[in-house]
């Protein structure tokens, strides 16, 4: 769109009104009126390119609403809420909006973060949101219900808000706009296994049945831990008796991988140093941990591409398996999310240990690992790193993401941290990562962005963030008599 830009540090969305001629309906036994001047507001958003457009359907949006007598102000409300959802869903999905169901969940996440949003600007991850009370979040909830149906019945151009919108299930179409709140949460609740699945199984932030709670913390200044401290980390990775469980819990916390991607690790991914040289041309602090696109990664433990000829789905097909992300049961499955590549050659990353001491014990259980799955003889059935090690039944077979789950919860209490709590979750070990590596090991925003193997800055701002963050820095003022920085 000419004419109008955005600069980086703004809004990836803006509304303005421009000048109409409204032609209101005339009536049996009224006589035609001449039309009405009135100020439209527009919604333009701006993508991950940097292009600037107005969706053709959120644009008919405004004007249906204008016919309709629609105050102006609640039109540029609704306009506002759809464009601060693009901007949401563009950090946290990417292109990948427009496949089906992805939208559904990102509304649900959508409306958690803005129940979390924090009252100090420097801890949000959009820093132009404001705060809000719950009561907005269901009346924005309701704006996207609006828009969502009008979407259904709106044929035209598709554009890229209101085509998402479009190709999706009933689910917006089933939801009565003047539900109460406790109706929407569980409605909402029922998208939590599908949003699991897009994100890798991970539990991104917490439940939509809390998002009151989230709201009166936030509201009150007190925002929201997503982070474990490291002395609670500690003691849930020393605890734990089972060796594979505290290997696979040092990755997660000091490499930083989604549990997703731990699961779909072949015994093969896990090199030294000398040999990742190889495969991504720099000098890597072993051991080193590769993750492949469960799919179509052609990495099988050499880095000859002449040998490595066969995707991963061949490999796995030879022993009467698929992916881990296209088993349709929960037994198998692990999901996957997209992630920068290190090696376009063989659709690899690896991933940097934020501390030698754990990557040391990691090495130790490790051999321990490899030496399990060569006394059991798994590679005649699997190529998979973590396995049972424990249940006779279940011995050698790859490690369930619902065990894996349960036996995080019983590392919790044996830490003695309450499970499910915000931060003490699989996925809050990758918060730990992140937190870890800004706070202790002051590493910039585009270093962590690349440690963490994310492709933007902005997917990584909700993580690392700790609600004792903040009385550490004055901890920091008192003890050396400055500013923390």
């Amino acid at each position: 769109m000419e004419g109008l830009e955005l600069s980086d540090d703004e809004p990836g969305f803006f509304v303005f009104d421009v000048p109409v001629s409204i032609h209101r309906q005339v009536y049996a036994d009224k006589s035609p009126t001449r039309p009405v001047r009135q100020l439209q507001p527009v919604l333009a958003i701006r993508g991950s390119d940097g292009a600037v457009v107005v969706p053709d359907e959120s644009l008919a949006w405004s004007r249906n609403l204008l016919e309709q007598m629609t105050p102006t102000a609640d039109i540029r409300r609704k306009l506002n809420t759809v464009g601060r959802l693009f901007e949401f869903a563009d950090a946290m999905a990417g292109e990948a909006i427009s496949e089906a169901g992805v939208i559904d969940q990102i509304v649900s996440q959508y409306l958690i973060a803005r129940a979390e949003n924090p009252l100090d600007p420097t801890k949000r991850r959009f820093p132009h949101w404001q705060p809000i009370q719950y009561q907005r979040i269901h009346i924005e909830f309701r704006d996207l219900v609006d828009f969502a149906q009008f979407c259904a019945d709106y044929t035209g151009v598709e554009s890229v808000i209101g085509g998402a919108f479009k190709r999706q299930s009933a689910f917006w179409r089933t939801v009565k706009r003047n539900s109460p709140p406790e109706d929407f949460l569980m409605h909402l609740e029922t998208q939590r296994e599908r949003w699991n699945i897009l994100q890798g199984d991970d539990e991104v932030v917490a439940p939509p049945s809390i998002l009151r709670r989230i709201a009166v913390e936030a509201s009150a200044g007190k925002g929201s831990t997503t982070s474990l401290s490291v002395e609670e980390m500690d003691a849930l990775i020393d605890h734990e008796p089972n060796f594979m469980f505290k290997a696979l819990w040092i990755l997660l916390a000091y490499i930083g991988p989604r549990i997703s991607e731990a699961l779909n690790m072949y015994v093969c991914d896990v090199v030294d140093p000398g040999f990742a040289r190889r495969l991504f041309l720099a000098d890597i602090i072993g051991p080193v941990t590769i993750f492949a696109d469960p799919r179509k990664s052609k990495f099988l433990g050499s880095d000859d591409g002449r040998r490595s000829i066969r995707k991963r789905t061949d490999y796995l097909a030879a022993y009467g398996l698929q992916p881990r992300p296209d088993y349709g049961g929960k037994s198998m499955r692990a999901g996957w999310k997209g992630m920068t590549v290190f090696n376009p050659e063989f659709l690899i990353t690896h991933g940097t240990w934020n501390c030698e001491k754990r990557a040391a014990e990691f090495a130790d259980l490790l051999d321990e690992i490899r030496a399990l799955h060569a006394d059991l003889g798994t590679g005649r059935l699997h190529p998979y790193l973590f396995v049972n090690a424990v249940n006779a039944e279940y011995l050698g077979e790859p490690l369930k993401m619902s065990n894996v789950k349960k036996a995080f919860a019983r590392a919790c209490l044996r830490a003695g941290i309450e499970p499910h709590s915000l931060g003490a979750s699989l996925h809050g070990c990758r918060h730990f990562y992140a937190w870890y590596g800004k706070h202790v090991l002051q590493i910039n925003e585009e270093t962590l962005q690349r440690r963490l193997r994310q492709k933007s800055p902005l997917s990584q701002r909700v993580y690392g963030k700790r609600g004792s963050d903040i009385q550490d820095a004055m901890n920091r003022f008192k003890k050396d008599g400055k500013a923390a920085t």
